[in-house]
C-alpha cells in the first residue's frame, strides 16, 4: 500500500509476527505479566538473544520493567496485518445472532399467533449460542487453544 510518500514497511519473519500476536493476547486476556520463557517455547525463538533482540529493537514493543506491551507502531500492525483474517468472525457471529432471533419470532408466532412455522425453537437457541459464541468468545478460545498446545511453531 502507498501512502503519499511514504512506502509500507514489510515485516520480515513469522516469528516477529507471531511475536506481536502473543504478545496482544497475553496482554488482552491473561492478568499476570507474560514471561520470556514462554514466548520463547511459543514462538521458537533459539538463543537468548533472538527474542531480547527481536522485543528491544524492532520497534514494536515497549518493555517496562517485566511488563511488555505494544507499541503505536507495533498495534498499528496489528490491526493492519494481523487481525483481519480474524476479524471475519465477528458479522459471522452477529448474522447468526440475527438469524436466531427471526427464528425465535417464527416459533412465537407459530406458537402464540398460529401462523406456520418454517423453523423449530432449538434452532433458534442453538443459532443464537453459536452466534455469541463466534462473536464474543472466538479469539477468546483460539488463545487458550495455542496457549494449551505442546508446541505452537
Amino acid at each position: 500500500m502507498y501512502l503519499g510518500n511514504k512506502k509500507e514497511e514489510n515485516l520480515r519473519g513469522d516469528k516477529l509476527r507471531e511475536l506481536i500476536l502473543w504478545v496482544y493476547l497475553h496482554n488482552k486476556y491473561e492478568k499476570d505479566r507474560i514471561r520470556m520463557s514462554f514466548l520463547k517455547e511459543k514462538v521458537g525463538y533459539q538463543g537468548p538473544g533472538g527474542l531480547y533482540s527481536a522485543i528491544n529493537s524492532s520497534g514494536y514493543f515497549d518493555r517496562k520493567n517485566d511488563e511488555i506491551t505494544l507499541t503505536e507502531k507495533g498495534v498499528d500492525y496489528l490491526n493492519r496485518k494481523i487481525l483481519p483474517p480474524y476479524k471475519v468472525f465477528s458479522p459471522i457471529g452477529d448474522f447468526l445472532i440475527i438469524l436466531g432471533l427471526v427464528f425465535l419470532l417464527q416459533w412465537y408466532s407459530w406458537t402464540y399467533l398460529s401462523s406456520p412455522l418454517v423453523t423449530p425453537w432449538y434452532s433458534a437457541i442453538i443459532c443464537v449460542a453459536t452466534g455469541i459464541v463466534v462473536r464474543v468468545f472466538f479469539m477468546r478460545v483460539g488463545y487458550w487453544i495455542m496457549k494449551h498446545s505442546r508446541k505452537n511453531a
